[in-house]
């Protein structure tokens, strides 16, 4: 017996719909809301970079999550772009912050738990190229080439990672939910000299934009230490990335294109060779933007940053191509 037309026809489309509209089979269910950071594209195939209608996603705006291209570390969302067609789209995480709501993939309510890190990712920024994508920000405005941050790389954040709750890992403390301007965060307790330390290697201290509250109601309240600790052992791990030649490295280069390769051979030089599958390279607008290492759960103030790169999770990534640019200060 054969199939009528209109058969026929259901059947071609129950196909196409099964193999174009399906959820990739290769990505983590997510739901939250994706606020974005700047103007990007928000593309049907992440893999393929297509964008038939050029939709893109604002800065300022918020988009509803479906997905994530992994359940650890993913680096694409899949969001409600409700002007575009189809709707959900992916767009990266680079582009924006993302608020996760559900529990992590055991079905345990655990990722806001402090105390069970089983690993860290220690985030540097190279603050002259962050200035010029986030130009208004408040330590933006010193453009000193003499000042700690036009020649070291700055401290983003030290996060503590559980596997099984990928990025939802965070705010374990009092405070249980982003806050939209970091100085709506409560202020911070530092003694002075911890206070001074975090005040050298991360500008928004001194400026007043307050990312250390964030850092500290989202990440730092997830492991055991003292804030006092939790901020001396950032600034102490940060200074051993500096020291150990890789500010030296970006001095050299500053206002010119440095290959990827050499930036990572000569990390792979003072940091030992299993940097290179534990460190993952940020560029935007072809410059070097943030640098983020991952590190295993063995963290305490006087650790060697070499030991503490060996046998942590493996990640990669980067987005550098080839080459970046090595930013001057206030260009």
């Amino acid at each position: 017996m054969s199939y009528s037309k209109e058969l026929f026809v259901r059947h071609v489309v129950m196909i196409v719909l099964t193999v174009c509209c399906a959820p990739s089979l290769w990505a983590a269910k997510a739901t939250g809301v994706f606020s974005a950071q700047q103007v990007c594209p928000a593309y049907v195939s992440k893999n393929n970079l297509t964008n038939p209608d050029n939709a893109q996603i604002q800065a300022g705006s918020d988009y509803t999550v479906l997905e994530a291209n992994r359940p650890n570390q993913p680096d694409w969302y899949r969001v409600i772009v409700s002007s575009a067609q189809p709707r959900e789209r992916w767009v990266s995480a680079d582009c924006g912050q993302v608020k996760l709501t559900q529990p992590d993939t055991n079905g345990n309510a655990q990722c806001g738990v402090a105390g069970q890190a089983d690993s860290f990712v220690l985030a540097l920024s190279w603050q002259p190229a962050f200035c010029e994508t986030k130009p208004d920000k408040a330590e933006c405005a010193i453009t000193d080439p003499q000042v700690y941050q036009a020649r070291h790389f700055t401290l983003h954040g030290l996060w503590p990672n559980k596997r099984t709750c990928g990025i939802q890992y965070g705010f374990c403390g009092d405070v249980k939910a982003q806050k939209q301007n970091f100085c709506d965060y409560p202020q911070l307790s530092l003694t002075p000299a911890s206070r001074a330390a975090l005040a050298e290697v991360m500008p928004s201290v001194t400026a007043g934009s307050c990312l250390e509250r964030h850092e500290w109601h989202k990440h730092g309240t997830c492991q055991s230490g003292s804030m006092d600790d939790y901020f001396d052992l950032a600034v102490d791990l940060i200074r051993q990335f500096n020291d150990a030649g890789m500010a030296y490295f970006m001095n050299r280069r500053i206002g010119q294109d440095v290959r990827t390769a050499d930036f990572l051979e000569r990390a792979a030089a003072v940091l030992g060779s299993s940097v290179r599958d534990r460190i993952k390279l940020t560029c935007q607008q072809g410059m070097l933007v943030e640098v983020q290492l991952n590190l295993n759960a063995d963290l305490s103030r006087g650790g060697d940053l070499e030991k503490l790169i060996v046998n942590a999770p493996v990640q990669g990534n980067s987005n550098c191509g080839e080459t970046f640019r090595v930013d001057a200060i206030g260009q």
